[in-house]
């Protein structure tokens, strides 16, 4: 981790978002801790790096999953961040996952932390499969501390490549408080890879966005989908100078995209 800390903070970013998504990185509940959450939380200043967002990802519908939405809003709350971004659940447990996400309202007000639900970029049948599917949801809701994370690349992905991420976001933004930035190159299979080096259409997706949402560069390098699959996480970690150069890559491409016209 503190590796990891540094090479970001080397490549020019302020901020970084610690993510927690089983299948992805090792895990347990443990880590949790709010004592964990202001550990990392010095880690990253020593780092020159705030945290803005979190992801831990869980399905909101599950037997425990109002303790284990709790213990991560805790986590967040150490880490000083101002969003806790997961997954949902199935469409057909709606009931259960509004259920939730009610039970743990007041303690996200207290801590003053917003739940960014974020859209899969595989399977199906997920409450969130779309920002257009998810925005209903999160009207109902009809809370400021719920919102959607817009997940721009796992749109293009979870759709089968049918809509870009500026199509599905078009009716929903005022319910997205903030945004994923992922790309995949097209093929036999999906490669991750740099930010603006695939099949995403970033240019319109980024002129579409408020100038003020805060995004994050997601870059799962590690993760293949072999004939579009369900990711499969590599034997062997990525070299260091692939990673740095996507990074760096990335950031330059987010930095130089034009900035929506705003009011001085």
């Amino acid at each position: 981790m503190d590796l990891a800390l540094e090479e970001i903070a080397a490549a020019g970013a302020a901020h970084v978002e610690p993510a927690f998504i089983s299948g992805y990185v090792d895990f347990d509940e443990g880590m949790f801790a709010e004592a964990n959450g202001l550990k990392l939380r010095r880690t990253a200043q020593n780092a020159g790096l705030g945290i803005n967002a979190v992801s831990a990802h869980l399905d909101l519908s599950g037997p425990d999953a109002i303790e284990a939405l709790s213990r991560r809003i805790g986590f967040a709350a150490g880490l000083g961040a101002s969003f806790l971004i997961t997954n949902a659940g199935p469409a057909a447990n709606r009931a259960a996952i509004r259920a939730t996400i009610e039970a743990v309202l007041p303690r996200l007000e207290q801590a003053d932390i917003v739940l960014a639900l974020e859209n899969p970029g595989h399977g199906s049948g997920d409450l969130l499969g779309s920002a257009r599917s998810g925005a209903g949801f999160v009207r109902e809701i009809g809370s400021r501390h719920v919102r959607m994370n817009h997940d721009a690349g796992n749109i293009f992905t979870y759709s089968g490549e049918t809509m870009q991420p500026t199509q599905d976001i078009a009716d929903a933004i005022d319910m997205v408080g903030h945004a994923h930035l992922k790309d995949v190159v097209s093929g036999a299979g999906w490669a991750f890879c740099a930010i603006g080096d695939g099949s995403v259409d970033y240019a319109s997706y980024w002129a579409m966005l408020p100038a003020t949402l805060p995004v994050s560069v997601e870059l799962p390098l590690r993760l293949k989908r072999p004939g579009r699959r369900d990711p499969q996480r590599g034997s062997a970690p990525v070299d260091i100078a692939t990673i740095r150069s996507t990074l760096r890559r990335s950031l330059d491409f987010v930095n130089a995209l034009e900035v929506p016209n705003v009011e001085p």
